[in-house]
């Protein structure tokens, strides 16, 4: 902030000054700008203090002292009232459209900084973003991201990437948050790819494409992702896997959580054994896929011949009416406990009276 204290001696010349505006403003601009530099902003700010008094409402003087008082308070690192200051200065409508561009500018990083969003966000807009310079565009990028305001921050954040492509990762990171907020987990996709291609070493960056691209629908790529993770010995684990499909299934999306499971056991990328095939029978019936569930069950029963699988393929088929299934699933199920026993009867009575009264 202290370096925007060098526009005071740029935004315009001393001669320009001394053919405009009262004479008496004039000496009292040059003297406070010569006071300031030798070290006494005080000084310099009473001194300005004094000579607003004398100046009227709407007038290019009044206008300039204003927006000295506000550098001034930038000095002090007062930006309260520095905002206070340029605000009331810009308010004039005296400033030639130099000064009020870089005012407004000075103003919105402001405004950034003392959390004032929607007021930055005011000020930036009033310029044209086709002209205005890049860290302006980040400024009201950062601006409309701590509003959520991600529909219009996404596009200007398109642009920064675009026009300079050796941008810092934050960037990216942010288009793929940004995206993901919205629910546009493909474009998320296109922003963590480049970031995998940037650092293919960061175990983190792909943990998260490898997520986005399930959250995509795209669960095999997401398995594919992490077959070369895995493959290129970034440090994943099979708990690093187990735990992605966990989150998913914590996160309410069980029917993404069992395809991202079924593709890892395809690419032998978890194991296919017991364990996993009832967590994916059971996340196939909590995404109440009852046919892929019902597959995974059987699948499971007839490996192991467990009661307890068997009693879970008898009560999918009751749901679907399957009876001619369902009799033939309860005729070879063997309970091993009471518990069972209860169970297959009471399956048998509700499929009974099912049929009895359809």
């Amino acid at each position: 902030m202290r370096s925007l204290l060098l526009l005071l001696c740029l935004l315009v010349s001393p001669l320009a000054l001394a053919q405009q505006i009262d004479p008496k403003v004039f000496m009292a601009l040059e003297e406070a700008r010569d006071v300031l530099q030798s070290g006494h902003p005080s000084a310099a700010e009473r001194l300005l203090a004094e000579v607003l008094k004398s100046t009227n409402s709407g007038s290019l003087e009044q206008a300039l002292v204003q927006q000295r008082l506000g550098y001034l308070a930038i000095a002090r690192e007062d930006y309260p009232a520095a905002i206070r200051w340029l605000e009331q200065a810009l308010a004039q409508g005296a400033l030639d459209a130099n000064a009020v561009q870089q005012d407004r500018r000075n103003l919105a990083q402001l405004l950034v900084q003392q959390g004032r969003y929607q007021q930055a966000v005011t000020v930036l807009e009033a310029e044209s973003t086709h002209g205005m310079p890049l860290e302006m565009r980040q400024l009201l990028v950062q601006a409309y991201r701590e509003l959520k305001d991600y529909r219009k921050a996404i596009p200007l954040a398109e642009q920064i990437v675009r026009a300079n492509p050796s941008a810092d990762d934050l960037w990216y990171q942010l288009l793929a948050g940004m995206n993901y907020e919205l629910r546009r987990y493909a474009q998320a996709v296109t922003w963590l790819q480049v970031l995998v291609r940037r650092a293919p070493g960061n175990i983190e960056v792909w943990r998260q494409l490898a997520s986005m691209q399930s959250m995509a629908g795209q669960q095999v790529e997401a398995a594919a992702t992490l077959r070369l993770a895995y493959e290129g010995g970034v440090g994943l684990a099979a708990t690093d896997l187990n735990n992605m499909v966990a989150l998913h299934a914590q996160a309410g999306a069980p029917w993404q959580a069992a395809r991202l499971l079924e593709a890892l056991i395809d690419q032998a990328l978890l194991p296919a054994d017991q364990q996993q095939r009832l967590r994916l029978a059971q996340l196939w019936q909590a995404a109440r896929d009852q046919n892929r569930a019902l597959s995974a069950w059987r699948q499971l029963a007839q490996q192991s011949g467990d009661a307890g699988y068997w009693l879970q393929v008898a009560y999918l088929q009751y749901q679907q009416a399957d009876w001619s299934a369902l009799q033939a699933t309860l005729a070879q199920t063997r309970p091993a406990n009471a518990e069972q026993r209860r169970q297959l009867q009471s399956l048998r009575n509700a499929a009974a009276a099912a049929q009895i009264n359809p």
